[in-house]
């Protein structure tokens, strides 16, 4: 893999505030709230973009599956993302919300896809559970590709009939279904957060940022406004409701152009101080900025003042948490 892509970065930076937007705000204007409300399907472009990463770094390394080779992969994962995740777990438990020692465990381990809803300490935990799974899995579903040579296109359709089918399939395959659930379901198109639904999402996307890092270098005249014309379409997509199913591609496409294309007005937007920081700092944001919502604190009176003072606010937690936690706790070395 080549040094990191700061535009890459960024763009998970944006990605992750378009989330805390879509948690923290309604907005009355039609046109901002289609844009801000349709936040959640920024999740699926952190599994893809993950799914692209992972891709471009282990092809190599994980073409001949080895105990060696597939240990370091889970031990880079795991000081990747538990640090933050564990302490907020912990912090959650303590001083937020009253759990069961089931309930403490199940998010522990993040094994919260297969269990009811009602167990999750923090709404957006969901997506770490899925993801979690899918690190689990990413060096066999990788080198089967590798070893078989499935072609890109194949993976990229599986996807997209994949993502197709779930607003279908029931919403109830976790344990302990038969309880009803007290946080109640989305009635958004594709917002599927629960149980086994939530992680074949997930997987759609991994196949989607699997296929697009495999895909042969994209090599065409006027590369640039091809870039603009994929912004166009993704911006376009969030007015039509079934043209939801289409934002993962889209984004999977974009990545692959922001990777290996030629500098452009998006690439140098999402490069620089700002938005690189943003999104150094994104996980930690991801994790704080509903925990800061949840609170419900109240700063001042002005409905969108008060939930912009407060996205600042978990942006400072969040900077912290990236300086204090994420660069400095390694639970394995490596």
């Amino acid at each position: 893999m080549k040094n990191e892509v700061k535009s890459l970065t960024g763009l998970r930076g944006v990605v992750a505030l378009w989330v805390a937007f879509f948690h923290f705000s309604f907005f009355r204007n039609e046109f901002i709230q289609n844009i801000v409300g349709k936040g959640y399907v920024a999740v699926d472009i952190f599994f893809v973009l993950s799914a692209f990463l992972l891709t471009v770094s282990y092809s190599g390394k994980l073409k001949d599956l080895n105990y060696k080779g597939v240990e370091v992969f889970y031990k880079k994962r795991i000081n990747r993302i538990y640090p933050v995740y564990i302490i907020s777990v912990i912090f959650i438990a303590l001083f937020l919300v009253k759990t069961s020692v089931a309930g403490f465990l199940i998010n522990a381990a993040l094994l919260q896809c297969f269990f009811n809803p009602d167990y999750l300490l923090n709404v957006v935990y969901w997506s770490l559970s899925t993801e979690w799974i899918c690190y689990l899995i990413f060096p066999f579903m990788l080198w089967f590709v590798l070893q078989y040579k499935i072609r890109s296109e194949i993976l990229i359709i599986t996807s997209l009939v994949l993502r197709f089918a779930l607003p279908y399939l029931p919403g109830h395959l976790y344990i302990g279904s038969e309880h009803p659930m007290e946080v109640g379901e989305s009635p958004r198109y594709l917002d599927l957060p629960y149980g086994l639904v939530s992680l074949l999402r997930t997987i759609s996307s991994y196949f989607l940022g699997i296929g697009a890092a495999l895909l042969p270098q994209f090599k065409m005249k006027k590369e640039n406004l091809i870039m603009y014309i994929i912004l166009i379409l993704f911006v376009s997509m969030l007015f039509v409701e079934k043209g939801l199913l289409f934002i993962p591609l889209l984004s999977a496409l974009m990545i692959k152009y922001l990777y290996e294309g030629k500098s452009n007005h998006l690439k140098a937007f999402l490069e620089t101080k700002v938005i690189y920081l943003l999104g150094n700092i994104s996980y930690s944001l991801y994790i704080i900025h509903y925990m800061v919502k949840k609170q419900d604190f109240v700063i001042v009176n002005n409905y969108h003042l008060n939930n912009l003072l407060l996205i600042s606010f978990s942006l400072l937690l969040s900077y912290f948490s990236y300086m204090v936690i994420e660069r400095k706790v390694k639970i394995f070395k490596v």
